[in-house]
C-alpha cells in the first residue's frame, strides 16, 4: 500500500453537520452489554456468585446516589442550569428504580441458580432477554427504554469485573465521543466541557446530535460508517466538522496542520462573537428580526448577551421529559417568569407542549389507551393536549398568561394541522383567561398568539390559518420530512432529506403569500434558519423572522448585514425555478462564496 492509498484507508467519510475541527483523543460510548467472562461454577460457589451480584447493585446503587447528590446541590447553586441539572437527577431516579426492582434482581440470581453460572453470565443473560422484548416494541419511545436498562447492565459489569464505569461520567481529559448515535437521555448525561466532538455512525442534519452539537459550538459529523468498529478508546483522531471526514491516527506533520486550521476557525468564530446589537439590517434597508431557539435557562442567558430581538421558541416539552410527575401550574410559572425577566421586556415565545413522535413523555405514554404503530403520525402535538391532556394544556395556558403579567409573552401552538384544531385551542386559551380572572390573579389578557406550520396541510390551508394567528412560525424540520416522507434521524436516507427541496421551498412561499395578504408575520425557527446560504433564500422569499440557536445568531446576523436584499431576491426568484434540492444548493454556495470568500466554508 502506498502512502496516498494509506491516507485514504486513515480517512472515514461522514455528513458535516456541525463545524470546526477537533483534535484529541477518541472515547467509544459502548451500546449493549461488555464482554464479560462467562463460565460455569459449581454449587458451593453459587451463593458466592448470588452475594457479588448483590454487592455489585449496592455499589451501583452508592454511585448513583453520589452523582444524584452532587447534582441537586450544583443544582442549587447554579440557578442558570437548574432545570438542565434537574433532567439530569430524573433520569438517575429512574436508573435507581431499575436497580431495585425485585423482579430484575429476581430474575438474575434465578439465572445464578438455574444455569450455575457466573454473576456476571447472569446479569447479560436476563438483561439481554429484557432487552430484546423492548427492542421488539413497535412504540419508538418505549424501544428507546432499553438504552436505560443497557446503561444500567453496563455499570452493573463493571462494578463486578473492578472496572470504573463512565460512560458519561466526568472524563479525566477532554475526549471525542464516538457511538452509533446518541439519545436526548445520553446528551443530558454527558460532561459537556470535556467533549471536543461528536462522531456517530447514525443520523443526519437535524437528528438529535446535529441540534445539540451546533447548540453548544461542539464540532460534529455523522453517518460515519462502522466508525465505532474502526476506531477504539484512546485512539488520537482528528474531527473535521467542516468537510465531514475522521481522521485516524495523524502523524505529527498532519496534525500541525489541523492545529493551523483549528485556530484559524476559532479565529474566525471570535471575531463573529464579537458582532453585537439586536436587529438584523440588510446594507439596503431591509429589515429582519432575528430572535432565539431555547431549551434550558442558561440558553436565555446566553442569547441575552449575545443581543437578539427575542426568544422566538422555547421549547417546553423539556419540562415533562424524564420525570414521575407533571409540572405544578407554580413550578411553570415561577421559571416562565424568569424567561420574561431575563429578557428585559424583549418578546418571549413560548410554544405549548409538543410531546410526541420522537419527543416522548413516560408521564403521558403511561396513560394512552393503546400504542401507536406510527407515533409521528398519531397523538402529538396540539393534537394531543386537546384529545387526552387537555388539563395539563390547561395548566401550562394559564402558566403562560400568568407569566405574561410582566413582560411581553407570546403563545405559539405547534403541530396545527387544520382550522378546527386552532378554534379550539383559543377556546380553551379564552377559558383560561376567565378561570384567572375569577380568580383575580394577575396575567396578559392579550397576548400575541402563533402557530408552527411544519405539516404539510397547514401550509396548503395558511390562508385559512391567518385571519385566527397574529403570525406563523415554520418549522422547517418536521416541514421537510413530512413533505418528502424523511425520517430525519434515518442514516439511510439522510441523503434525501434537504430543505431547499423544490416541494418545501413551495409550501414555504405559499405559507408567506398567505401571510402577506393577511398581514400575518412569518418566521422560520427550524435549523433551515441557522445555515447561511438558507437564510440569504428565506430573506429573499419574503421572511420576516429567524430564529436560531445562540450559537448561531453572530453568523446569522453577519450573513444579513453583509447581502443586499434585493440580491436575496434575485437569488430566491432563481432559486424557484430550479428543479432539485442540488442544483438549490450549489446555487445557493456559489451565490455565499462569491459574496463572503472562502470563508463561508468554515460556518
Amino acid at each position: 500500500m502506498n502512502a496516498a492509498e494509506m491516507d485514504i484507508a486513515r480517512r472515514l467519510n461522514g455528513m458535516p453537520v456541525s463545524p470546526g475541527i477537533a483534535v484529541g483523543e477518541a472515547h467509544i460510548i459502548e451500546r449493549g452489554m461488555p464482554d464479560a467472562p462467562e463460565y460455569c461454577v459449581t454449587e458451593a460457589y453459587l451463593e458466592d456468585e448470588r452475594l457479588r451480584f448483590l454487592r455489585a447493585i449496592d455499589q451501583s446503587r452508592q454511585q448513583l446516589d453520589h452523582v444524584h447528590a452532587h447534582l441537586k446541590e450544583s443544582a442549587e447553586k447554579d440557578q442558570d442550569a437548574h432545570q438542565y441539572k434537574q433532567e439530569l437527577v430524573y433520569i438517575l431516579d429512574a436508573h435507581r428504580l431499575i436497580l431495585e426492582d425485585a423482579m430484575f434482581q429476581k430474575g438474575v440470581l434465578g439465572h445464578i441458580s438455574e444455569h450455575r453460572c457466573n454473576a456476571e453470565w447472569a446479569v447479560k443473560r436476563y438483561l439481554g432477554e429484557v432487552i430484546a422484548v423492548f427492542q421488539n416494541m413497535e412504540d419508538a419511545y418505549l424501544r428507546e427504554k432499553r438504552r436505560d436498562i443497557e446503561q444500567i447492565g453496563q455499570r452493573i459489569l463493571h462494578n463486578l469485573m473492578g472496572n470504573r464505569y463512565n460512560a458519561f461520567a466526568a472524563f479525566p481529559n477532554p475526549v471525542i465521543l464516538v457511538a452509533e448515535d446518541f439519545t436526548p437521555a445520553d446528551t443530558l448525561l454527558m460532561d459537556h466541557e470535556a467533549v471536543l466532538g461528536f462522531v456517530t455512525e447514525a443520523g443526519g442534519s437535524t437528528s438529535h446530535t446535529a441540534i445539540l452539537a451546533r447548540a453548544l459550538g461542539i464540532p460534529a459529523v455523522v453517518a460515519v460508517p462502522h466508525v465505532t468498529e474502526q476506531v477504539r478508546s484512546g485512539d488520537r483522531i482528528v474531527l473535521d466538522g467542516i468537510s465531514g471526514t475522521l481522521h485516524l491516527s495523524p502523524d505529527d506533520e498532519e496534525q500541525a496542520g489541523f492545529d493551523a486550521r483549528r485556530k484559524q476557525y476559532h479565529a474566525s468564530r471570535a471575531a463573529l462573537l464579537e458582532i453585537g446589537g439586536a436587529g438584523v439590517e440588510t446594507p439596503d434597508g431591509r429589515r429582519v428580526g432575528l430572535k432565539a431557539n431555547i431549551d434550558f435557562q442558561a440558553d436565555v442567558v446566553r442569547a441575552a448577551e449575545l443581543g437578539v430581538d427575542g426568544i422566538g421558541l422555547f421549547r417546553t416539552e423539556n419540562l415533562y421529559m424524564n420525570r414521575s410527575r407533571l409540572p405544578s401550574e407554580e413550578e411553570l410559572v415561577e421559571l416562565f417568569t424568569n424567561l420574561v425577566e431575563t429578557m428585559e421586556g424583549k418578546p418571549v415565545t413560548i410554544r405549548t407542549l409538543d410531546i410526541g413522535g420522537d419527543k416522548q413523555s413516560e408521564i403521558f405514554l403511561q396513560r394512552l389507551s393503546h400504542n401507536p404503530s406510527n407515533p409521528a403520525l398519531g397523538l402529538r402535538g396540539l393534537r394531543l393536549c386537546l384529545k387526552s391532556e387537555r388539563a395539563a394544556f390547561f395548566t401550562q395556558l394559564r402558566a403562560i398568561l400568568r407569566a405574561g403579567a410582566g413582560g411581553d409573552v407570546q403563545i405559539m401552538f405547534p403541530m396545527v394541522t387544520r382550522l378546527a384544531e386552532l378554534k379550539e385551542a383559543l377556546l380553551l386559551l379564552d377559558e383560561a383567561k376567565k378561570s384567572l380572572r375569577l380568580e383575580e390573579v394577575p396575567f396578559v389578557d392579550n397576548p400575541q398568539v402563533g402557530i408552527m406550520i411544519e405539516v404539510p396541510s397547514a401550509a396548503l390551508c395558511a390562508d385559512q390559518l391567518a385571519p385566527y394567528a397574529d403570525f406563523f412560525s415554520i418549522g422547517a424540520n418536521d416541514l421537510t420530512q413530512f413533505t418528502l416522507a424523511v425520517d430525519r434521524g434515518d442514516e439511510s436516507v439522510a441523503e434525501l432529506y434537504s430543505p431547499v427541496d423544490p416541494s418545501v421551498l413551495r409550501l414555504i412561499r405559499m405559507t408567506i403569500q398567505a401571510g402577506d395578504m393577511h398581514h400575518t408575520p412569518i418566521a422560520v425557527c427550524g435549523e433551515m434558519a441557522g445555515d447561511p446560504r438558507y437564510a440569504v433564500l428565506l430573506m429573499g422569499l419574503g421572511i420576516d423572522e429567524l430564529s436560531v440557536t445562540p450559537e448561531r445568531l453572530p453568523l446569522i446576523r453577519k450573513t444579513i448585514c453583509g447581502v443586499e436584499y434585493r440580491q436575496a431576491v434575485d437569488l430566491a426568484r432563481t432559486a424557484m425555478e430550479m428543479v432539485s434540492a442540488e442544483e438549490i444548493t450549489d446555487h445557493l454556495d456559489r451565490f455565499l462564496k462569491a459574496a463572503f470568500g472562502s470563508a463561508h466554508r468554515l460556518y
